[in-house]
């Protein structure tokens, strides 16, 4: 047997609607901060890579002094010498480019992050503005019962009808917009999701 439903019940999904809407606006503000500090972070890989480059320079230029001398059978220079500096400096052209390539994943990342929060704030306030709205609609049902139950007047009983019928116009357009609002959500999360791969893969290259 099924459970009966009440006008409580319908009110306390409303309330735990509002409620919802906070938490998601809570975990938003923090994710807010973590772009800021990942945005900080590809901050300082752009510093580094910068100092490893100069350090890249330096080494080619110490290594073609090296190679010039070890022309010389009397040169203090030994071939390992030369091998082990152009391997170093290979190496930190590697470096420079996984540095590079991550930087502009986490780049790509944390605006697509952005804009994803946005439409999580979006879900948010639609989600707020479906509970306001289902409270409305069930204060008006609840209002019409107990006006019922008075023997009013027809006009005054048809006047009371139209103002529930709006209200529940009113909230069939708020829940319309917040599934329209969901789906943009998941849409934008979806991107997001596929930036992180973007940035996965480029770990492998940021050594």
């Amino acid at each position: 047997m099924s459970p009966i439903i009440t006008h409580e019940d319908e009110l306390e999904l409303a309330r735990d609607e509002k409620n919802l809407a906070g938490e998601i606006k809570k975990l938003a503000k923090i994710q807010k901060s973590v772009i800021k500090s990942q945005n900080s972070l590809a901050d300082d890989v752009s510093k580094l890579i910068l100092a490893r480059d100069n350090l890249n320079k330096t080494f080619r230029s110490v290594l073609k002094q090296m190679q010039t001398l070890a022309r010389e059978s009397r040169s203090n220079i030994k071939d390992e010498e030369v091998e082990l500096y152009h391997g170093i400096i290979q190496e930190n052209e590697n470096y420079i480019q996984g540095s590079k390539n991550w930087m502009e994943a986490i780049k790509d990342l944390t605006i697509s992050k952005d804009s994803f929060i946005t439409k999580k704030l979006e879900v948010a306030d639609a989600l707020t503005e479906v509970a306001k709205k289902r409270s409305a609609v069930i204060k008006k049902a609840l209002s019409i019962e107990k006006t019922k139950n008075k023997m009013i007047e027809g006009d005054k009983l048809e006047l009371l009808d139209q103002e529930f019928n709006d209200a529940q116009r009113e909230f069939d357009r708020a829940r319309d917009d917040l599934i329209k609002k969901i789906h943009q959500f998941i849409e934008s999360r979806d991107e997001v999701n596929q930036l992180w791969l973007k940035l996965k893969e480029s770990m492998g290259e940021f050594s």
